[in-house]
């Protein structure tokens, strides 16, 4: 099946009778992950910024019209990134209401395992030193991206569980958040076809 250009591969885990279905909450948490874990630690971490710059800061001018333009870039791209994403996964169809298990291997996850990460961590980050003309909050940005592999590996090891070798291969040549393979689905979808 064609989407857009895009292969769509699509491995199922068997299908379950509804009496074992998993419940809508349920659902709903591991269509999260532990993406609110990582939405938490980088609010408490920027928080935790905000207040340090008191005593260290390291400023920066950017100007008001760069300053303007570079959010508005930000703001797209994570606009773009979110929409990108919600329509390639289906978000609320597949896992809210019909239940299924896929992994999805085309669209952003065809460049990165885990595009929800990867879009909050290269726009949302870089807003805050826009906004703030303060080089200081690099720091947490970089905190914040050393600990979302550590977030990965956890959410991953329930990924192996569900889809096997099927996700191993995958994850040779995909890489978790930062897109540096280029588009490495369609070297998946040929490895596998």
């Amino acid at each position: 099946m064609t989407n857009h250009g895009h292969l769509k591969e699509i491995h199922e885990t068997p299908s379950i009778s509804s009496s074992e279905a998993p419940s809508l909450l349920k659902r709903f948490q591991t269509l999260l992950g532990t993406g609110p874990y990582l939405i938490l630690l980088g609010v408490v971490f920027e928080s935790l910024t905000i207040g340090i710059r008191r005593w260290m800061s390291f400023p920066i001018d950017f100007g008001s019209g760069i300053q303007t333009g570079l959010t508005i870039l930000c703001i797209i791209g994570f606009l773009s990134g979110m929409a990108w994403f919600n329509r390639s996964l289906n978000l609320i169809r597949v896992h809210l209401f019909d239940g299924k298990r896929e992994l999805v291997t085309h669209g952003p996850f065809s460049y990165v395992r885990h595009p929800l990460y990867a879009t909050l961590l290269l726009t949302a980050p870089p807003v805050l030193i826009i906004w703030f003309s303060d080089l200081v909050f690099v720091v947490p940005w970089v905190v914040i991206l050393a600990l979302s592999h550590v977030i990965v590996i956890l959410e991953e090891r329930k990924l192996i569980q569900q889809f096997g070798d099927h996700y191993r291969q995958y994850r040779k040549y995909v890489p978790a958040l930062i897109p540096f393979k280029g588009n490495g689905g369609k070297r998946f979808h040929r490895h596998e076809g």
